[in-house]
């Protein structure tokens, strides 16, 4: 879909690129590194996005994945991905999520935001793992998120992750995980973390979610966009200094 494509950043919005200034910081790196490509991973649903990625002149991306992976879009029009929306389908069902929690105590209906995602109020956190147990327990197929600043606690489709979201759009591109820079803070960004791919953790995350730096994945020292910047710039330090060991050993070997 997209020729000569080298090198993919692929980050969360809100916390990671917006709220904690660097903004500009961020933008301007990407302008100096043309061969860099954008993909946004976001929470918001398509719309939402797309007003912060006008508001703040963030890159266009080549893909978006949006409502924590269950949607994804291509180019500058925003083609709907209706492969990965046919995956979604094979094993969603709102209505059987609805008829399956709203019989539990604790548990209430607040909004259907979009057609891959159901939100509820749940009272208190112990309410979280029932949820899930009954899910299970009815074979209910869906992925479980809860943000305990407000009790919220969303259902989605299970694939719907931004993990699998981008490996969707890596192989669509053709570009290896080891090319692919990954960036977040909050705990729907574990997954990308725990993935193959490089990337780093802003200095803002979760508390969850900067117990998983190693090797490949990275702490920042800041921040928001500045810490994301922090991130790519060891990156292409180390991936130049990895590509130019590996065209040392294909010649001398």
């Amino acid at each position: 879909m997209v020729n000569g494509l080298k090198r993919v950043l692929a980050t969360d919005i809100d916390g990671t690129l917006v709220g904690h200034g660097g903004e500009d910081h961020f933008i301007r790196f990407v302008h100096e590194h043309p061969g860099l490509a954008v993909v946004y991973l976001t929470g918001r649903t398509r719309h939402n996005a797309e007003a912060v990625i006008r508001r703040y002149g963030f890159p266009p991306p080549i893909a978006m994945a949006t409502e924590v992976g269950a949607e994804i879009y291509w180019g500058k029009h925003m083609a709907s991905d209706d492969i990965w929306a046919f995956q979604l389908r094979q094993d969603w069902s709102p209505r059987q999520v609805r008829k399956t929690l709203e019989a539990l105590p604790g548990v209430f209906y607040r909004s259907r935001s979009s057609h891959w995602r159901l939100a509820f109020s749940v009272d208190g956190e112990d309410v979280v793992e029932i949820v899930r147990h009954r899910l299970r327990r009815e074979r209910v197929q869906a992925r479980v998120l809860f943000d305990p600043s407000d009790g919220r606690l969303d259902v989605l489709p299970a694939r719907a992750q931004k993990c699998r979201a981008l490996s969707h759009i890596l192989t669509r591109v053709a570009v290896r995980p080891r090319q692919c820079f990954v960036a977040g803070d909050g705990e729907n960004d574990r997954d990308l973390m725990q993935g193959r791919f490089p990337g780093v953790v802003v200095a803002n995350a979760v508390h969850a979610l900067r117990e998983l730096q190693g090797e490949s994945v990275w702490l920042s020292r800041h921040p928001g966009a500045m810490g994301v910047v922090e991130g790519l710039r060891r990156w292409y330090a180390e991936f130049e200094g990895g590509e130019a060991k590996a065209d040392a050993l294909q010649f001398y070997g």
